[in-house]
């Protein structure tokens, strides 16, 4: 059958894990005025050991939530207010606040597109990285990530950063969400998965070095 459309947009919020209310757990967290690499609208972040936010890259082990857009005010576009959906490295002078708005909830659910051959069951209890071909970082024209998973090199590796709860579409209660195709296949190539942070700083048990 044919491969579901290769379109991976990060990270989507799906529900908190046993069906509680969630506040998502919203945090403000401090990104350096001249970051020097893009952070997109659903991409992973972690926190650096100086204490602020960077984006994670291929091979990290730990994260602290799911980037959802970043405030600063930009004196040279005054009217892009404060809001804006991705971090796009702009010329800032050092006295410039910027906070990324982090969903930080150890028991948020969320549906992210795997990048290659379908899963089966066999994969729900594996943990997973992101794909290093649409890493976190690069974004689509509205501030959205593209970031995938990496499906082919899931494993039991414990620093992994995500860990697979289900197949979207495919396990129950786990039902294709608006940002899913209406043509989507779950057994076909490029699924979407439902997966939890497997290593989210708060929940680790060594501190941050």
């Amino acid at each position: 059958m044919a491969a579901n459309t290769l379109a991976p947009s990060g990270f989507h919020p799906a529900f908190m894990f046993g069906a509680s209310p969630g506040n998502y757990a919203i945090w403000d967290r401090q990104l350096s005025y001249n970051y020097a690499s893009n952070i997109a609208y659903g991409d992973p972040v972690k926190e650096d050991t100086n204490g602020l936010i960077n984006v994670v890259a291929n091979g990290g082990s730990t994260i602290a939530g799911i980037a959802l857009g970043v405030d600063f005010f930009d004196p040279n576009n005054i009217l892009s207010g404060r809001y804006h959906a991705a971090w796009l490295q702009p010329s800032l002078a050092s006295t410039v606040k910027v906070s990324v708005k982090v969903m930080a909830d150890p028991r948020m659910v969320f549906y992210c597109q795997a990048r290659g051959t379908a899963a089966t069951a066999t994969a729900i209890g594996k943990n997973v990285d992101i794909y290093t071909g649409t890493s976190a970082g690069p974004v689509t024209g509205s501030g959205l990530s593209v970031c995938a998973l990496d499906i082919a090199n899931a494993a039991t590796t414990s620093t992994l950063p995500f860990r697979i709860v289900g197949i979207v579409g495919l396990t129950p209660g786990f039902s294709p969400s608006t940002a899913i195709s209406s043509s989507y296949v779950p057994t076909n190539d490029n699924q979407w998965l439902a997966v939890m942070m497997n290593t989210q700083d708060l929940t680790t048990r060594s501190g941050q070095a």
